[in-house]
Formats: structure tokens, C-alpha cells, sequence
């Protein structure tokens, strides 16, 4: 059986593509903190930024396919620890050879757009990037949108709104900033059949929805019986984060459909993480994400 390696094995993302590949893979993972109980999976500890011993794990492994799904993404932190913020997102991506690449001014965006950042977590990404498909022409590039989906590792978007919500607990939420929503477990079946697509270069994978995240917060809320009135309307310039956010996020996946490729829609997404756990069985994990919040 051939093997997969999976870089950032204990985040949403990465969490997702390594168990669902375990049904065609044998599967090598990294995690950073707390390693995941997933069974079937050989999960090694390596921060992202030791290129040396990532490299190695490659040579070792001999991997058909490499997946890196870890980044160091909040946004906030990376305008503050830009070095490590570009080890992270730049220089170990390009050594191991993967939105903000995007300004937000118009939305809807196709591949083909030129990438303008407005942020240092931007510019480290989409250098990322360019190391990935100088490397060669038969890598590729996934980019989603929003991510959300169950993750007992770190709170994304979607945890917590819902665990705010059922809390009781009074949330501020961006009315201007317009994204895709991604279902990760989607995201991430998409991105394993993207492995047996010939052509490299750059796919969009996202969510056909683009909504403003206070327009998703609300569906989640009342999706999940809980009250939307703890999701309040803010503009995006009374949450005074630091680093500048896109307005428009949302990306066209067009390229990907061709191919049969597609993630699902939000009301899909939604009703799939209702089938997969129930909210009271959820423990939102310790620390917290600047960039969860709006």
C-alpha cells in the first residue's frame, strides 16, 4: 500500500484527510502538541518550523503524496511574529514542496486572479505557494474558504459560534467580511481525489455560498435550535483586530467541478456536522484563537 504523509495531522484539516485516507493509504501524520487518538495512523511529532527533521521524515517515509495541511493561521499572531509566521507558512512549505491571498475587493475569485494579501498571514501564504509550484509542475494548491467542522483540538469558526450560542454567551459577529464557507470533511475528500487529478497548478476548493460570517453564524445558531439573538451585527471595524481583514473573500470552485470536485454547500455542511456529534458532547479546547473572532 502506498503511503500518505500528512503535514499538521492534529488540525481540522489535516485530522480529516488523515483518517479518511486511511481506507488507500498507509498513513504517517505529524501532530505539534497532543497526539490524536485516531488508530490506524503512525502520527509523529514534528513542528512545521523544523524543516530539517521534516525533510527527513519525507526521505524516510518515501511518501507517494504529501498533504500539508499545517499553518501557522492566526492572523492576528502572524502580524505579530512575522519570522515565525513566515518559517511556518512560507519556508517550510516550500522546503518540503502548499485566504487571504486575496485584497477582498471584488469576491468570487477564479484561479486566475492576481493574489493581492492585505496582511502578513496573507503574504506568507501565497509565498508558500509560489515555493510549492516553482518546485515543480505537478504540484498543487488547495485553497479554501472558511473552514469549519468538529475539531477537539482548536476552536474554528463554527465551534465557536455554537458553543458560545449554547452558552449563553454573547458573541460579536462581522457583517462586511464576505467568505466561502468550507466544510472541512468535505474539503478534505476533496483535496484526496485532487491527487488523482493529472494537471498541477492552483484549485479552488471552497463552499458554493458566499456569506458574511454573521449571516453564517446565524444559520449555524439556528440550525442547531439555539438562539440567534447571541450572534450580534457588528461592523468589522468595531472588533479592533490588528492585522487588516479582506472584505470579500469568497471564492468560485469552478476549475475543481470540471473534475467532479466539489465541496458541499453550507446548508449541507451544517446539516452534516448535526448527523456526525451532538453540541452537548462538545468541550471547547483550551486557548483561543484572535482570528475565530467576527
Amino acid at each position: 500500500m502506498e503511503t500518505l504523509l500528512v503535514f499538521g495531522g492534529s488540525g481540522l484539516l489535516g485530522g480529516k484527510v488523515a483518517a479518511l485516507a486511511r481506507e488507500s493509504f498507509q498513513v504517517v501524520a505529524t501532530y505539534t502538541r497532543t497526539k490524536p487518538g485516531h488508530p490506524g495512523i503512525n502520527f509523529v511529532e514534528l513542528p512545521k518550523e523544523n524543516v530539517e527533521e521534516g525533510v527527513a521524515l519525507v526521505r524516510k517515509t518515501k511518501p507517494s503524496a504529501v498533504i500539508d495541511a499545517e499553518a501557522m493561521d492566526d492572523v492576528d499572531r502572524c502580524e505579530e511574529e512575522r519570522d515565525l509566521a513566515w518559517q511556518v507558512n512560507a519556508g517550510s512549505t516550500g522546503s518540503l514542496a502548499r485566504d487571504f491571498v486575496f485584497d477582498g475587493t471584488k469576491g468570487g475569485y477564479r484561479e486566475q486572479d492576481v493574489p493581492r494579501p492585505l496582511n502578513h498571514f496573507g503574504q506568507t501564504k501565497l509565498a508558500g505557494e509560489h515555493a510549492v509550484l516553482a518546485a515543480t509542475a505537478d504540484h498543487l494548491v488547495a485553497r479554501p474558504g472558511l473552514l469549519y467542522g468538529w475539531d477537539d483540538t482548536d476552536l474554528n469558526f463554527a465551534t465557536w459560534v455554537l458553543s458560545s450560542a449554547r452558552d449563553g454567551t454573547p458573541i460579536d459577529v462581522a457583517t462586511d467580511w464576505i467568505a466561502s464557507p468550507t466544510f472541512a470533511d468535505s474539503l478534505a475528500a476533496g483535496a484526496l481525489q485532487l491527487l488523482k487529478v493529472p494537471d498541477g497548478g492552483v484549485y479552488h476548493l471552497a463552499g458554493a455560498d458566499g456569506m458574511s460570517r454573521y449571516d453564517f453564524a446565524v444559520r449555524l445558531v439556528k440550525a442547531f435550535g439555539l438562539d440567534p439573538e447571541m450572534v450580534r451585527p457588528v461592523r468589522s471595524a468595531e472588533l479592533h483586530l490588528k492585522a487588516p481583514r479582506p472584505a470579500n473573500t469568497s471564492l468560485s470552485s469552478a476549475k475543481a467541478k470540471r473534475h467532479r470536485i466539489a465541496v458541499l454547500p453550507v446548508d449541507e455542511g451544517i446539516a452534516a456536522m448535526k448527523e456526525q456529534r451532538s453540541l452537548d458532547s462538545f468541550v471547547p479546547p483550551a486557548g483561543f484563537k484572535s482570528e475565530v473572532s467576527g
